[in-house]
């Protein structure tokens, strides 16, 4: 008994030193986050740019779709740059019109002064403590959540991409029990997905996402002034993320 009483108590001290791990908390069984307003893409494969905007206006960056998508830069890579034309019709592919990938998304929008950051897997759980925390997530599925077959594309810099026909991106706001609650960048509208048909959609581009954790703090980056000087600061090849 004695020696059970010892183990218990130098167990509740390795519990209160600093940095013990400890396991994180489950996110709520449902979170919604309010004051996030979507609107329907301007061109038809401007999504991606559509919901950087209307999530960056979320944190108080005011930015217009044209202004946006004129930051990212054109690759026929998607990880390294937006591939194709962007007034395309909706469902084509590399060498077409396609889209972009979470990778410039977050780059651009830290030139916009955000803390935005790439993932690829961020997982379910990921994306509903972001979203309890507060957060709103844009998403790269399908239109619709659609199945289509998955295909790869090789750029000319070697890099083989995963591409899926009505690639597009929502922004995450909310969930429950059963599913998510998306803004669709095709009609600016929230729709309600439920898990058994977003996941499956989701994991086509390998869950990818970006995250904004808010502003970034420090002086605010001289992209206007950076872009009148006709610099161009963007890496030729994917970048690491």
């Amino acid at each position: 008994m004695a020696a059970r009483r010892v183990l218990s108590q130098a167990l509740m001290l390795w519990l209160l030193l600093p940095g013990a791990v400890h396991a994180a908390p489950e996110p709520p069984e449902s979170a919604y986050i309010p004051g996030v307003v979507g609107h329907r893409q301007e061109r038809p494969l401007s999504c991606e740019a559509r919901s950087a905007v209307d999530l960056a206006a979320f944190w108080g960056v005011g930015v217009s779709e044209g202004e946006f998508f004129a930051t990212l830069p054109r690759s026929d890579n998607p990880h390294a740059g937006f591939v194709g034309n962007v007034d395309d019709p909706p469902g084509s592919l590399p060498p077409g019109g396609y889209g972009v990938y979470a990778g410039p998304v977050a780059i651009a929008l830290r030139r916009y002064g955000l803390d935005a950051h790439a993932h690829r897997w961020l997982g379910l759980e990921s994306l509903k403590e972001e979203l309890a925390a507060g957060r709103p997530v844009i998403i790269w599925a399908t239109y619709r959540m659609l199945r289509p077959e998955i295909a790869s594309w090789t750029a000319a810099d070697g890099t083989v991409s995963i591409v899926v026909q009505w690639e597009h991106t929502f922004i995450a706001v909310g969930y429950d029990a059963g599913g998510l609650y998306l803004i669709d960048a095709y009609d600016g509208r929230t729709h309600y997905y439920p898990f058994r048909l977003f996941v499956p959609a989701w994991m086509q581009l390998n869950e990818m996402a970006v995250t904004v954790r808010g502003p970034l703090t420090g002086a605010p980056y001289p992209w206007a002034e950076i872009r009148a000087r006709g610099q161009h600061l963007w890496p030729l090849s994917a970048p690491a993320w």
